[in-house]
């Protein structure tokens, strides 16, 4: 594996930390969702979702979810006392990730990028703030416990088997995410260089990363990603 970002991670007072997984490009089988529910009692995986909320300090998802990241999920996004991270994972080769990895970085309060690599998978991770009213204008509230997953699954059984298929999630964020993972994939990097102008300090010992080419097809979903990072 290869380490492309280290991320310090947030240390804060809080009392619950919690998780929202979807998988877009592949359903769980039974075996992985097996494994997946073996982490916490209280999860329940579907064969696109599943989440985790630890409620006392000290508790949090065992192995991290960057596991969970390479072998099941292709987003993700977690939410510790108003401290985020929102995930995006998918192959890549070697040259895109070299691409991808000059976005990283790390600015004040350790917000801003990392980028993950192992074999083909990458994964990048925003660590931010979340701008609570754009979070309610992508219909994504602070409360969501999951009580839809199984009637989101039912309603693209069908669709989930056939070949080309994109799963689309009734969670405005993983929605959104979902997005922005198309657009890297695509080799549109726009949303990463929101996070630059965001939460970048240039000195002289951390440069800018390339500005991408601007691009009209996608800019709303740029915006509106960016509309989510907050500074304070």
């Amino acid at each position: 594996m290869k380490i492309i970002a280290v991320h310090k991670g947030f240390a804060c007072d809080h009392s619950s930390t919690s998780y929202q997984f979807l998988a877009v490009d592949k359903p769980l089988d039974e075996k992985a969702r097996r494994a997946v529910s073996s982490l916490s009692r209280r999860a329940t995986p579907t064969r696109r979702r599943v989440s985790f909320i630890y409620h006392a300090e000290g508790y949090d998802l065992p192995g991290g979810w960057e596991k969970l990241m390479r072998e099941y999920y292709d987003v993700m996004y977690s939410e510790s006392y108003d401290w985020w991270t929102l995930a995006m994972a998918f192959d890549a080769p070697k040259k895109q990730q070299e691409a991808l990895r000059q976005y990283a970085f790390s600015g004040r309060d350790d917000l801003g990028l990392s980028v993950e690599c192992d074999g083909r998978r990458v994964t990048v991770a925003v660590h931010c703030r979340a701008d609570a009213e754009a979070l309610y204008g992508i219909g994504q509230g602070y409360e969501d416990d999951g009580d839809d997953f199984d009637e989101e699954d039912e309603e693209y059984e069908e669709d989930e088997e056939s070949d080309g298929a994109t799963f689309e999630s009734e969670d405005g964020l993983l929605g959104l995410l979902t997005q922005v993972r198309q657009q890297l994939i695509d080799g549109d990097y726009q949303a990463l260089y929101a996070v630059w102008e965001v939460y970048g300090v240039e000195d002289d010992e951390e440069e800018s990363p390339p500005r991408p080419s601007s691009r009209k097809q996608g800019k709303k979903v740029v915006d509106e990603f960016r509309a989510l990072l907050a500074t304070e």
